[in-house]
């Protein structure tokens, strides 16, 4: 069975990292100002800390330039790339670093996918905050605080499932690829994961 064909963004990606592997280090600039803001906010859904989170895209990136050899062109860059972030993510929290409640700003800022589309929080655009009525403003507010605690308690490659699936729209392949285990695997933590989300907000929504 043939290949799935790269998009466009992601044939770019690999144009780049072939001029990247020939010394071009302006290419490797392109991919780390594509990449970066996306990173970090996966870092920081991760770990709940801003200066961690930092650290963390920071490393990736390292990490990324270090192995860029060692990336297999057929692959999107994108979801090689989103494996390490994700990887190093838990690597920190492996090492006893500190995660705090992620702030809604960060459980709901916007992400923009590879086609263009652009990803919010749980995986549901949040209500508008700007709504008319206060108590309508107050009450969503309070949805969203209690739903990103419940994921901030999953172990951690239940997070990495949720926010790689769910917030930045990989395939259960990708996320199995990125992450180093077989499709049904991370299909499996997923699944695992919602049942504790469903377990944890039942009788508090």
């Amino acid at each position: 069975m043939p290949g799935r064909k790269l998009s466009k963004g992601a044939r770019e990606d690999t144009r780049l990292v072939r001029s990247c592997r020939q010394g071009d280090i302006e290419a490797f600039s392109q991919l780390v100002s594509k990449y970066q803001d996306s990173l970090y906010g996966i870092a920081y859904r991760m770990v709940g800390d801003r200066e961690e989170a930092r650290d963390i895209a920071q490393e990736t990136l390292i990490k990324a330039y270090k192995a860029i050899d060692t990336f297999d062109l057929k692959r999107p860059f994108r979801s090689w790339l989103y494996g390490i972030g994700t990887n190093t993510a838990i690597d920190h929290l492996r090492r006893g670093a500190k995660v705090n409640d992620i702030s809604i700003d960060a459980a709901f800022s916007p992400t923009v996918r590879e086609d263009g589309a652009v990803a919010t929080g749980v995986g549901a655009e949040p209500p508008d905050l700007r709504a008319d009525n206060p108590e309508d403003v107050t009450v969503a507010r309070e949805i969203q605080e209690i739903v990103q605690g419940a994921i901030c308690r999953l172990p951690e490659n239940y997070r990495a499932v949720i926010v790689l699936h769910h917030l930045e729209g990989m395939t259960f392949g990708e996320v199995g690829k990125a992450m180093g285990v077989p499709r049904n695997t991370a299909k499996t933590w997923a699944h695992r994961a919602r049942g504790m989300l469903c377990e944890t907000l039942e009788g508090v929504m």
